[in-house]
């Protein structure tokens, strides 16, 4: 386990945060703009017509109780899994790639002759109770949906044990109180925190994985069924821009990549943008103000599609990173290195942003 050395793990929390993000927003328009789109597997669409579940829905009705469409229970679930992930993941790598940057050896842990002490970030333990609330009342709703309903009671599990060993200390090195012990709870604490953190980084990875080939399927599934009923609308333009900026970043984050190609699929995103100026001018004639945030998300279309072009002219060319970039490449100051991996992510997390915001 070595943060000092690339920051993989840093690097993979953005990316799932960023998808889930997404996904989350595509659920919320789904529901107000179409009908229910499909299963995502046959196991999520056999309940309803099996005896079990029929005998669910007469009971539920002989009650008055409602009964919830299926994909409405699937929404609510990944809605819950997804804003857990969103709370919990990336502070809790964010504050271990902060713990890791002061010492000289994650593995072994502070030897009290640190120069600097950093110490970590804090996790809001209220985000750890309220997700492990939530994710095991919607675990167990039907119909399942798996893989993701037992990773999801797994992953909040360990988030609440790793999140209890970081606050401890980092309240610890926030007080300073490693001078009045000469790091003795600092060196014995470090011990279970690398214990829960290696247990939790394996289930977040799986969780992350997961997320994101959901996050594949459904969105593609709103994209067809929009476009089956010809409702090019912003809401389908915008998505679709998502779906594409998501494809355009997985080519471009290798060292080795089709330039052409890619420059293509960029010129075509930012046609997608272009598209959609009509209809928010149709939407500030009609006194709309929600065209204020279209007009912002494709500010940021054009942000993100200028540091995909400047990753792409980097790699195509062959510029190399001089050695005050070099510095700055591998943490969390890489965004600011013209056409590095870490540009590029900043650029499409605030294009993720946006897209929610809308």
């Amino acid at each position: 386990m070595d943060f000092n050395d690339g920051s993989v793990k840093w690097k993979k929390g953005i990316m799932a945060l960023c998808i889930a993000l997404v996904l989350s927003a595509c659920d919320n328009k789904k529901e107000e703009l179409s009908q229910p789109v499909g299963s995502i597997s046959s196991t999520e669409t056999t309940h309803s017509s099996s005896p079990t579940g029929k005998v669910e829905q007469f009971t539920k009705e002989a009650k008055n109780e409602p009964v919830q469409d299926p994909e409405q229970i699937i929404s609510e679930k990944m809605q819950t899994y997804i804003q857990c992930y969103n709370l919990l993941d990336e502070p809790i790598h964010k504050s271990l790639f902060r713990y890791s940057s002061w010492l000289d050896d994650l593995e072994k842990g502070p030897t009290g002759k640190e120069s600097i002490v950093y110490g970590l970030y804090s996790v809001k333990q209220t985000n750890v109770s309220d997700c492990q609330e939530k994710i095991q009342k919607v675990a167990v709703m039907t119909p399942a949906l798996k893989p993701i309903d037992d990773i999801a009671v797994g992953y909040v599990n360990l988030s609440a044990k790793v999140v209890s060993e970081i606050n401890v200390l980092e309240r610890y090195y926030e007080q300073e109180d490693y001078k009045d012990d000469a790091f003795a709870k600092g060196k014995e604490k470090h011990l279970k925190l690398l214990s829960a953190y290696t247990a939790f980084a394996p289930i977040s990875e799986e969780y992350s994985e997961a997320i994101e080939q959901m996050n594949d399927v459904r969105q593609l599934l709103v994209l067809q069924q929009m476009e089956k009923e010809g409702e090019l609308t912003l809401e389908y333009y915008s998505l679709a821009i998502i779906f594409e900026a998501k494809k355009i970043k997985q080519m471009v984050e290798a060292e080795n990549f089709d330039a052409a190609k890619v420059l293509a699929m960029v010129a075509a995103l930012q046609n997608k943008a272009e598209s959609t100026l009509p209809l928010i001018e149709e939407l500030k004639k009609s006194g709309d103000l929600s065209y204020i945030g279209y007009e912002s998300f494709l500010r940021q279309v054009d942000a993100y599609a200028k540091a995909a072009k400047e990753r792409i002219r980097r790699v195509r060319d062959k510029v190399p990173y001089t050695s005050g970039e070099k510095m700055n490449l591998g943490g969390m100051g890489e965004w600011m290195v013209n056409g590095s991996p870490g540009k590029l992510l900043k650029a499409y997390n605030s294009l993720i942003d946006e897209f929610n915001r809308m």
